[in-house]
């Protein structure tokens, strides 16, 4: 018993000036495990930080990027050419320089059952600056119109067919292309892109063919454009390789193997009725001009 006496007043026994520094170190302690509660309490963590940011400033920065997105789109290249009001879309629009929000109230507009009989009547439509209808004006086509209000030259708006030189389309280029009306960067290479496929143009009309190429923009263009079919390249189907021949706009891969098939059977193609017997009528009639024997 005295053992254990001793042992605890060895280990567990303080005087008064021991007693003191343990109560000092235990006010310590707890002012500093206060402290602590009250930062937790007052102050966020980090994660929690994150948290709110990507709930709130990341959804800002969203809406911010959706914006930036939607005003690059109608920042699209302006293409002029002749419209008809009364039956333009919107992609022509927002091509004509149109905002979106501007050619929204213009279909919404048409929509009610209003007729353009006049140029003027498109100034009616709410958004349409004088810039714009300025720029646009001479484009405007309207059935109905006398011959005069519909020339695309007039004295008042210089862009008369002397003004631009007619071009061959064989043997242009994309520069001289580009000043054509309607047509840009864009449209000139993927017309000269179209023709060396073909092997040249025997027609204006083929440039129809071309993505994205409308009848509009076609009627814009054709008065100041020709071909010279002596410039097309000639197709020998007897001799062509079945990669090349393939390659061709007009001549499907069904109609390569059965020219292939005809030529192992039957040896040389010699007349227009034998391609028309292998491929058809339809597609006879379209390669014909690039055909020789």
């Amino acid at each position: 018993m005295n053992l254990i006496h001793r042992f605890l007043s060895t280990w567990f026994g303080f005087n008064k000036q021991q007693r003191n520094g343990v109560i000092v170190l235990c006010a310590i302690i707890l002012v500093l495990f206060i402290v602590r509660l009250s930062i937790n309490h007052f102050v966020k963590p980090k994660s929690a930080l994150v948290a709110d940011f990507s709930k709130t400033d990341l959804s800002k920065l969203k809406n911010l990027s959706l914006k930036s997105d939607s005003t690059t789109k109608e920042k699209t290249e302006t293409i002029l050419f002749v419209f008809n009001p009364n039956t333009v879309s919107k992609e022509q629009l927002l091509q004509l320089g149109f905002k979106e929000k501007t050619a929204n109230t213009f279909l919404k507009y048409r929509s009610k059952g209003a007729v353009f009989k006049s140029k003027e009547d498109v100034k009616k439509v709410y958004g349409i600056s004088e810039d714009l209808y300025a720029t646009i004006e001479p484009y405007i086509f309207i059935e109905g119109e006398t011959k005069n209000e519909n020339k695309l030259a007039s004295s008042e708006k210089p862009i008369a067919k002397k003004e631009i030189k007619v071009i061959e389309l064989n043997s242009t280029d994309s520069l001289s292309l580009m000043p054509l009306p309607g047509i840009g960067g864009g449209y000139a290479k993927r017309i000269l892109k179209y023709r060396s496929l073909l092997g040249g143009f025997y027609s204006t009309e083929q440039l129809k063919e071309v993505y994205g190429f409308s009848d509009t923009l076609f009627l814009s263009i054709k008065d100041y454009i020709r071909v010279d079919a002596s410039l097309v390249s000639k197709i020998n189907l007897n001799t062509e390789n079945f990669k090349e021949l393939n390659a061709h706009p007009y001549i499907s891969y069904e109609e390569t193997k059965a020219i292939f098939n005809w030529r192992r059977k039957n040896g040389a193609i010699k007349t227009k009725e034998q391609v028309k017997e292998i491929v058809g009528d339809e597609t006879y009639k379209k390669i014909e001009a690039y055909l020789e024997y």
